[in-house]
């Protein structure tokens, strides 16, 4: 067990579980392969990821160790699921993504860390339950008052863009989060370059991108501020 500075915990439950039946298998699998693709790229720029895998049927959770990156993972995992719907599986997943320190650390079992990030979590995930905002996706809070509107207005226009995202912008923007070129993404899906072009601009990959640099570069400014010995950044 250790104990650490900043992290990101991000908690999320299914939407409309009971309604997967026979298909949960494939939305379950389809996340635990989205995971282990974050994890294996993450891992490149020195930030680990803990996941708990599936408990209560229908729940999981992933830490990073660098937070700069957590609402990436949450941008990659919903155009994961959204991919998942052209299979005919309606996927879908409430995310809380809470920033803060991490007072215990267990790299082996997440379910025995603890701390402000992980409280966090439970509280932006339990604010999606509310019927007030039963209709949003994706909620983030820090222990940041300052920074909280800012972040509360950017998780909003984000979960309001990839709401409408269609199974082909989904597929072309989980290759643009993972850094592909239009001409790659081109011949991965085995569509003509003018088409990707037209998915990516539909799909805001310009805002996307914008919004996920600035959480990044925010997040950068205030963990150096509060945490200049954090060996991960």
């Amino acid at each position: 067990m250790m104990t650490h500075g900043v992290v990101a915990v991000i908690s999320a439950d299914l939407v409309k579980s009971r309604r997967l039946d026979a298909q949960r298998t494939a939305v379950i699998e389809g996340v635990r392969a989205a995971v282990e693709e974050i994890r294996s790229r993450l891992a490149k720029k020195n930030c680990r990821l803990l996941f708990s895998d599936f408990y209560r049927g229908d729940a999981f959770q992933c830490a990073l160790t660098d937070p700069r990156h957590s609402l990436w993972a949450v941008v990659y995992l919903r155009a994961e699921l959204i991919k998942l719907r052209g299979k005919e599986v309606p996927a879908d997943a409430r995310f809380g993504l809470g920033l803060g320190t991490a007072s215990e650390w267990d790299e082996t079992n997440i379910s025995a860390s603890a701390g402000e990030a992980f409280e966090l979590s439970g509280q932006a995930l339990d604010s999606l339950k509310s019927s007030k905002e039963k209709y949003r996706r994706i909620r983030i809070i820090s222990p940041w008052s300052d920074q909280n509107p800012t972040l509360s207005v950017l998780a909003a226009c984000l979960d309001a863009t990839l709401q409408r995202w269609t199974v082909g912008q989904g597929e072309a923007m989980s290759l643009f989060l993972d850094n592909k070129t239009q001409e790659e993404i081109s011949k991965a899906l085995n569509v003509r370059q003018p088409a990707i072009q037209t998915r990516l601009q539909t799909a805001g990959h310009f805002a996307i991108k914008e919004s996920l640099d600035y959480f990044s570069r925010a997040l950068s400014e205030r963990i150096i501020k509060l945490d200049v010995n954090n060996p991960w950044i």
